[in-house]
């Protein structure tokens, strides 16, 4: 005892010494590492009123216990923040706004400047023989007049290009009627409303994801319990048959019955351990974070999910969650439909741009500028040019008309796209209705089967302590009563995984993503 207690008082004292060596006590370890596996950031209370605020803190959360909505909540935000695939639909979004502006910039006129300098050496030369033509004749007046007034010329070599040359001018174009402008702005606009709608669309699936995720995950931890409760039962029996095997009451089957029966519930318990940790992982991967960082967990119970079927009803307008308006409600709602018109629309603009080519297209050209063999201002360098400058397509070979054709396709595709979806929502709304409908209507069935296991094992357990039931009778008795809390615990997070479905469906979490960027 005395070594014991030396001991004690050693560790002690060597863990303030390295309290003490530290300037912030070891608290800057201790809060990276609650920050890598936790994501939270932790402070430290030096003072009274420090510690009174975090006193007053912990009392306000003990007051009101983390529910399932506030913990799903909280992970979902973190998911809409910092999903790398949403990202990625963020980035999407932000280049058909850059291709928008592009399009817009096309009505403004444009401002250019342009400057050449040329050096040439050769090329094509004419020959003028001036000489040849004028010299005769004035050799002939020098005979006349005695005199040499006249000299002799040579014979000229002009070439095609300057030696040296200089262009430098601004030009100013204005469109003033190009019907491609237009159709193309209008392209531009539905792409990227089309796009923005796919980015809302993925932040739902994003959001059920995580709920289902983090429900699975729930799920798991309480099938742990379980299979910890039920492993205790499991020893505690194989215990009893080994104190009665040993007491000369049974025979050594039936403590290799227990045995194997106790394995058996260990096996199964490894089984929901690895779920868990699966599901851990998932739901930090929605979220972008360290897969071995902690979740917040919530007890789970039947009044938590009428609290949550009320509030979607609350949120959809519909009290009693029927089918049709439902169903009308989700094809309101849905971005993937509002994708899609966009698409049509696109198509739609398409074929306004195939069109725009049988159209003329006239525009406004200004030029100023000086040109020359030396940069120089003078009338005879400066220049100005005015221009209005008409374009027509007579013939390009039938690509015009295949571009119409192409646009024509693509329109009824996605009208028949479009179509297809509103059927497969109006189906996923009855789906993920008639899964709610049936696991609620399960949850009290389940429940009352958990009971009755529960009365048929308490009385198995007393017949075995007297020894009037055999071992087989027992262990079934115990694997009824860990099925029906197994079952009940299902259709418990069946129930929560069907509302996460409904309300996917109905597209009531649409409207949670963070906007990405205006037009």
């Amino acid at each position: 005892m005395r070594h014991a207690t030396l001991l004690m008082v050693l560790a002690a004292l060597g863990l303030t010494g390295c309290a003490g060596f530290s300037k912030d006590g070891g608290f800057n370890t201790v809060s990276a590492a609650t920050r890598v596996h936790m994501g939270k950031d932790v402070a430290w209370p030096r003072s009274s009123a420090d510690r009174a605020e975090v006193d007053a803190r912990v009392a306000q959360l003990l007051a009101h216990p983390l529910s399932v909505e506030d913990a799903v909540g909280g992970l979902v935000s973190d998911a809409l923040t910092a999903n790398l695939e949403l990202d990625a639909a963020g980035g999407g979004v932000a280049q058909r706004l850059a291709a928008l502006d592009q399009a817009r910039a096309l009505y403004l006129p444009s401002l250019d400047f342009s400057a050449r300098y040329t050096r040439a050496n050769g090329g094509r030369t004419i020959d003028f023989p001036v000489g040849d033509l004028l010299n005769p004749v004035y050799a002939t007046l020098n005979q006349i007049t005695g005199s040499s007034r006249f000299p002799a010329v040579q014979n000229q070599e002009i070439n095609f290009q300057r030696t040296r040359e200089q262009d430098t001018q601004v030009s100013f174009t204005q469109p003033l009627y190009d019907p491609r402008i237009s159709a193309g702005r209008m392209a531009a606009q539905s792409q990227y409303e089309a796009a923005s709608a796919a980015r809302i669309a993925l932040a739902g699936r994003i959001e059920r994801d995580m709920r289902e995720a983090y429900y699975r995950w729930l799920e798991a931890r309480a099938q742990i319990g379980i299979f910890d409760a039920t492993l205790e039962l499991a020893t505690e029996n194989r215990r009893v048959n080994e104190s009665l095997f040993r007491n000369g009451k049974i025979t050594r089957d039936l403590v290799f019955r227990a045995e194997a029966d106790q394995l058996e519930v260990q096996q199964s318990q490894l089984g929901a351990l690895n779920a868990e940790r699966l599901a851990q992982s998932y739901v930090n991967l929605i979220r972008n974070a360290p897969f071995e960082r902690a979740l917040p967990s919530v007890a789970v119970e039947d009044p938590d999910i009428d609290r949550l079927r009320n509030s979607l009803a609350a949120r959809a307008a519909q009290p009693n969650l029927t089918l049709a308006p439902l169903q009308d409600t989700a094809i309101q709602q849905r971005y993937e439909l509002r994708q899609l018109d966009a698409i049509s629309a696109a198509a739609v603009a398409g074929e306004r741009l195939a069109r725009a080519a049988f159209k003329p297209r006239l525009a406004f050209a200004f030029d100023v500028g000086t040109q020359g063999e030396t940069y120089a201002l003078t009338n005879e360098d400066r220049y100005l040019l005015a221009s209005v400058v008409l374009k027509f397509n007579f013939f390009a070979g039938g690509a015009d008309q295949a571009g119409i054709a192409s646009a024509r396709a693509v329109e009824r595709e996605v009208r028949a796209n479009r179509s297809l979806q509103e059927q497969q929502i109006r189906f996923q709304v009855q789906q993920a209705l008639q899964d709610f409908e049936f696991t609620q209507a399960s949850l009290g069935t389940a429940a009352k089967r958990v009971e009755a296991a529960a009365g048929a094992f308490r009385i198995a357990s007393r017949k075995r302590d007297l020894g009037q039931i055999n071992q087989a009778e027992f262990i079934d008795s115990r694997r009824a009563m860990t099925d029906a809390q197994l079952n009940l615990n299902l259709t418990r997070f069946a129930a929560l995984g069907s509302l996460a479905e409904l309300e996917y469906a109905i597209g009531a979490d649409s409207h949670h993503v963070p906007p990405e960027g205006q037009p």
